[in-house]
């Protein structure tokens, strides 16, 4: 995978024009009630609602691209399964933290009231979206992991239509949540969870990394992400990465203030012992260098404790792999969705 400077910089200008002009219109109609009232519904509400162009769009899917293959995407929906747990602590321990290092996209990210006033909710969500499309035979034809990834599609629109009319908003950062952006969320969720697996001690196969990989490249292709933004194999997601965070990776206050009020979360949604570690556990995965990005300094007895924990828990994933990780993470999922929904 060759991606230029050049092609990257165009792709900063470019979002998701379909759903962009979905959103403009739905605007110029003044049909914002209906369109919030289809975020509330889940998929299966949304597939007995009458006929519209909202419903349409939800419902509607991209024809299956020649390199399509369901037996390795059950295969990579699978591996979530097995580890689902381990997945979603690495979520919000490396995936999230290291969107907050690339600028500037995480000025979208600084912008959106979601983010910055509620990083819970904002985790909660996210989570929601993985495991919809993660589970076992959400993907395929008859189910509705399409409809999970099209109402993000409309969600991503919203956002762009509302942070381009921020005055802060110049053209100079390009689009929000553009395709540039996109595709570094998607290795996000994808090739560096993979490197968390790695670092936390599991040993994963040469297939079932590149089976992961194989179903977050249809995920973004369904999510309208250029193909050339999309990696093939392990080794591509590698080089794009690399790519991506050399050009975008730098110190910012956005990055700083977001990592800052994800970690007040943390101190009050996990236990106290658990909370103080968080910080050099982030570091630990990201790296030094990525984690002074995002305003997380050097603790030398805090990092060697971490480092100490964490290459204890490595030892006992290599030899005993979590037992009933998926049933774990749904039952801990169910009380983080039923604690925002009493807010």
């Amino acid at each position: 995978m060759l991606v230029t400077g050049n092609y990257l910089d165009a792709q900063r200008l470019i979002g998701d024009n379909d759903a962009d002009e979905l959103i403009a219109k739905i605007f110029a109609d003044q049909r914002q009630p209906e369109l919030y009232a289809f975020f509330k519904l889940d998929a299966s509400e949304i597939e007995l609602q009458s006929d519209s162009d909202i419903r349409h769009f939800l419902l509607s899917s991209k024809a299956k691209p020649s390199w399509f293959d369901g037996k390795r995407i059950q295969r990579g929906q699978i591996l979530f399964k097995n580890y689902a747990l381990e997945m979603m602590a690495l979520l919000g321990a490396m995936s999230l933290p290291y969107c907050y290092a690339a600028s500037p996209g995480n000025k979208a990210l600084y912008l959106s009231d979601k983010m910055r006033n509620a990083p819970g909710k904002r985790l909660m969500d996210t989570a929601s979206f993985v495991i919809d499309v993660l589970t076992p035979g959400s993907l395929v034809e008859e189910s509705t992991g399409h409809i999970h990834i099209n109402k993000v599609r409309l969600i991503h629109a919203l956002s762009r239509y509302y942070i381009r009319k921020h005055p802060t908003w110049t053209m100079d950062w390009g689009l929000p949540i553009n395709q540039e952006d996109m595709a570094g969320t998607n290795l996000a969720f994808s090739y560096v969870i993979l490197l968390g697996m790695q670092q936390s001690g599991y040993v994963l196969s040469p297939r079932e990394k590149e089976d992961f990989i194989f179903v977050w490249r249809y995920i973004g292709y369904q999510m309208h992400i250029d193909d050339a933004l999309l990696p093939s194999s392990f080794q591509e997601a590698r080089q794009l990465a690399n790519t991506i965070q050399k050009r975008n990776f730098k110190k910012t206050e956005e990055g700083i203030t977001l990592t800052r009020e994800l970690l007040d979360y943390y101190k009050v949604s996990v236990p106290p012992e658990q909370a103080d570690l968080v910080p050099s556990q982030i570091r630990f995965y990201l790296g030094n260098e990525v984690a002074e990005y995002i305003g997380i300094p050097s603790n030398p007895l805090r990092d060697k404790l971490a480092a100490s924990v964490s290459t204890f828990k490595s030892v006992q994933n290599l030899l005993a792999p979590q037992p009933d990780s998926y049933q774990k993470m749904l039952a801990q999922h169910a009380l983080l969705k039923k604690k925002f929904a009493a807010v």
